[in-house]
């Protein structure tokens, strides 16, 4: 399973996981191809109905574009960084033991705990702050907060049972 490689002592097949990351990163791209596509269709002429007001155009175009862009960029540059790993044995090593160091994955899962706490400690202050501000903002942490929430325990309970 991919989460033992990830989080166990399990040997770690670095051809595979690049040959995934290329895949994921191309999957990105597309996705951020979809959104530019998304922004030129909604912000045509014929479909003004969503936002008649330019003003509104503006932001939708400026957003979904800046998104699709980065997307794009994002995952055209993972999937060229990982082929070059696979292309040049010497920087495949260098990477490979970089990854797959104990110390190196230990503190990838100690930051990924703190970011984790950090985060949920900062949508609860969020939602004592957002109670002032607007009552919809205070709605949307909650539920985000609720989600998250959620989603760690059932983790959790994955995991439990996979371990």
């Amino acid at each position: 399973m991919w989460l033992n490689q990830l989080f166990t002592d399990e040997p770690v097949d670095f051809e595979r996981r690049c040959r995934t990351r290329i895949k994921v990163g191309m999957g990105i791209a597309f996705l951020g191809l979809l959104s530019l596509a998304v922004m030129v269709l909604f912000c045509s002429q014929k479909l003004t109905v969503l936002y008649p007001e330019s003003e509104g155009r503006d932001f939708f175009a400026t957003f979904y574009g800046s998104l699709g862009a980065g997307l794009m960029a994002g995952g055209i540059v993972s999937a060229i960084k990982n082929v070059r790993y696979l292309k040049d044995p010497a920087l495949k090593k260098r990477q490979k033991v970089a990854e797959t160091d104990e110390r190196n994955r230990l503190l990838g899962l100690r930051c990924w705990a703190y970011a984790g706490y950090t985060m949920f400690l900062l949508l609860y202050v969020g939602i004592l702050v957002s109670g002032f501000v607007s009552r919809t903002a205070a709605m949307v942490l909650l539920t985000v907060t609720g989600v998250y929430a959620l989603v760690l325990m059932l983790f959790r309970i994955f995991l439990n049972r996979v371990m």
